[in-house]
């Protein structure tokens, strides 16, 4: 395994200003996703009044002379590259913090806070490789991942990490984390020497459990988008309607309208029966791409709502349905007030 080096500043920078939007906006859902399954995998607030409730990321803070959309800011005020949200179990309360303001504005212990430092320094080490193999001319394996693909390798394990990965960077042809690169060849090597194990009950109950991380994850990013329209003046009756809009809107179509309402209830689920929750789920998140179109002022929300859905292999089509043109009017008529 290659050795990890942290690029300075202004190699950093000069690395991102090669990269189309494109680009810079997978990478950026390659931190916040590798960022949002560090607080799950860790449960870094359990022993605190804080939940996570989301995260933001800017994916042009690097590019302060060409900045688009909405900047991020602290509670303090300090403009952030990576925006917490926390909300209080007692009081619901809501934080929007820096990861060095937690200690000073949540009380978050100071030892809970250099464990989510590190973790976070860790994944900006994972970025810092993927930047370094981009200018040195790597690029996305696309034989591999086809070939992959083609002879079946993903086939149950569409939900895996893996297989999320190369979506997201297939798209825009950015070189994969060493680690995941060779992951996907030691699959096709497989795959040519004829090995197609059956799944155990070990990997089904392992893909539930990621599905179940995907699942929390996509309802953590709804619950912001939904409290970031509040703080944008869509409230009461409207926010409602909205809400109910985006489930109607992901259960159309659907034989059955079982949902589930926590992420824990996935592994009590047929492997099957959680892979509908998830695809619910997405649609509900296309929703939201759908209503928010072009305004300028959720552009960043657009933006990680779309390579969320590029991560799963989702594309988001037109649509008429009365809920789709009800929540639409709703935003339209609040951009006319503003």
């Amino acid at each position: 395994m290659e050795k990890l080096v942290t690029l300075t500043y202004q190699r950093r920078i000069a690395i991102l200003s090669q990269l189309t939007a494109e680009q810079v906006a997978a990478l950026n859902e390659f931190t916040r996703y590798a960022l949002l399954s560090q607080f799950h995998t860790w449960h870094y607030l359990k022993n605190t009044d804080w939940e996570f409730a989301g995260l933001v990321i800017d994916p042009y803070y690097e590019r302060a002379s060409s900045h688009r959309g909405e900047n991020l800011y602290c509670d303090c005020g300090r403009r952030l590259k990576n925006q917490f949200i926390l909300r209080s179990r007692s009081s619901g309360r809501q934080l929007k913090l820096g990861i060095t303001h937690f200690q000073q504005h949540a009380s978050i212990p100071e030892k809970v806070a250099k464990e989510i430092q590190a973790g976070v320094n860790e994944i900006h080490l994972y970025m810092d490789s993927i930047l370094q193999r981009y200018v040195a001319g790597h690029s996305f394996p696309h034989a591999a991942f086809d070939y992959a693909v083609k002879h079946g390798g993903f086939t149950n394990r569409e939900s895996t990490i893996l297989y999320q990965r190369c979506q997201l960077f297939a798209n825009v042809d950015l070189p994969l984390y060493q680690t995941d690169e060779l992951a996907l060849r030691q699959l096709v090597r497989e795959l040519k020497n004829g090995t197609r194990p059956r799944l155990t009950r070990k990997q089904i109950l392992q893909l539930k459990e990621t599905i179940a991380t995907d699942w929390r994850q996509l309802e953590q990013q709804l619950t912001l988008i939904q409290f970031q329209l509040s703080e944008a003046g869509v409230t009461g009756q409207d926010l409602h309607r909205i809400k109910s809009n985006g489930i109607n809107y992901a259960l159309q179509r659907r034989k059955s309208r079982f949902l589930i309402h926590q992420w824990k209830e996935i592994t009590d689920l047929t492997l099957n029966k959680a892979r509908a929750q998830l695809a619910i789920k997405l649609r509900e998140l296309a929703f939201y791409a759908l209503i928010l179109g072009d305004e300028e002022k959720f552009s960043l929300q657009q933006t990680q709502i779309c390579q969320s859905l590029a991560a799963h292999h989702i594309s988001v089509k037109g649509s008429r349905s009365f809920g789709v043109r009800e929540a639409q009017k709703i935003i339209e008529e609040l951009s006319d007030a503003s």
